[in-house]
């Protein structure tokens, strides 16, 4: 190989390099941002099927089945209806489910 295409390489390693480390270090304050407006819980209560909805309302659609004793992150609390309701997270999973089946603690 030449010096000319060896030091081509070596330049765009470099810039694929940093865009990786700025990429890395974004995603990460995004994250961490996302982590300080919420905080982390677990699914409680004596029903063992816990419904994850789309929207907080009981007859919305189901995302997904959460377990009993299963940690989410609580990212937003709507307690101005009849029922409260928690915004979690799981995974790839986000949905509301009814406030009083979030614990501090595990069952």
């Amino acid at each position: 190989m030449s010096t000319k295409t060896v030091r081509r390489l070596w330049v765009f390693t470099s810039i694929v390099g940093v865009f990786l480390v700025v990429a890395t270090v974004y995603l990460a304050r995004e994250e961490k941002a996302k982590e300080e407006a919420g905080y982390s819980a677990y699914i409680v209560g004596l029903n063992s099927v816990i419904y994850l909805r789309e929207h907080p309302d009981p007859t919305s659609y189901i995302v997904t089945i959460l377990d009993l004793g299963q940690q989410v992150f609580v990212t937003d609390i709507l307690d101005d209806a009849a029922v409260p309701w928690a915004r979690v997270r799981t995974g790839s999973f986000e949905g509301w489910v009814p406030a009083e089946r979030i614990g501090e603690q595990p069952p």
